[in-house]
């Protein structure tokens, strides 16, 4: 074998290598493809002796986040533009919560993750998102309520509904992976320290999410009044 041939192997090597992984992945998408759904694609991976684990997971995060802490906020006269602004963003906590699959042996591992194929996790996904909506419709409810009129309760949707479906869950993940490449870099913080690594980033998470819901609330109250006169002026356009 001459020196030019030895050259080429290793480079022939990773060509034939990447051929094969592109066949792979066009037959694992035309599998999906026939099966419509990518639900229960990992389902194997799911060990059943874990469910009362992840069960109990959810169960401590609506108990805490989506009763107590909402309920303590009300009780407490916190800014109603502050609450208006937590309740339909209680995913973005699980988002939050759900890094590295969460503390106790990953026990929010299918808290709340959009991109998870077995059946536990696409029903946590979804009742996380069905809380959000509520939380959405009792927002308008309460407000409504509150003020004695339809057009004030209405108007805050306006702001929070956009904001909150719009930007956060994907960014907190990403900033939230770059943190801890950041930290395992910076300071050496990586598998090994997996609680430290972990307290780390969901801080870090929670003030990016207390820093947001504050933005949205700003945004609530500068733009409430304007929105309500718009709503105003076509409600009595079409009397």
């Amino acid at each position: 074998m001459d020196l030019q041939q030895h050259v080429n192997e290793p480079s022939k090597k990773k060509d034939d290598d990447t051929k094969i992984s592109q066949k792979e992945n066009v037959k694992n998408a035309a599998h999906i493809e026939n099966n419509r759904t990518v639900l229960g694609l990992y389902e194997a991976d799911f060990n059943d002796e874990d469910l009362p684990k992840y069960t109990l997971g959810v169960v401590i995060y609506v108990v805490i986040f989506v009763l107590i802490i909402p309920y303590t906020m009300v009780r407490n006269n916190v800014s109603e533009e502050i609450i208006l602004a937590y309740v339909p963003n209680v995913d973005i906590m699980a988002t939050v919560l759900g890094f590295d699959g969460g503390p106790f042996s990953n026990i929010w591992r299918y808290l709340y993750n959009p991109s998870n194929l077995t059946m536990f996790g696409f029903i946590s996904t979804n009742l996380m998102n069905y809380f959000a909506l509520l939380g959405v419709t009792f927002m308008v409810a309460w407000q409504t309520h509150k003020h004695k009129s339809w057009i004030r309760g209405w108007s805050a949707a306006f702001i929070f509904l956009l904001v909150t479906y719009l930007i956060p869950g994907n960014v907190i993940v990403i900033l939230q992976n770059w943190v801890a490449k950041y930290i395992k870099g910076a300071w050496g913080i990586g598998d090994a320290e997996a609680g430290l690594r972990y307290a780390l980033v969901v801080a870090f998470g929670f003030i990016l999410t207390v820093c947001f819901i504050y933005v949205e609330a700003v945004l609530i109250k500068a733009t409430r009044s304007p929105i309500e006169h718009c709503i105003r002026m076509v409600h009595n356009s079409l009397k």
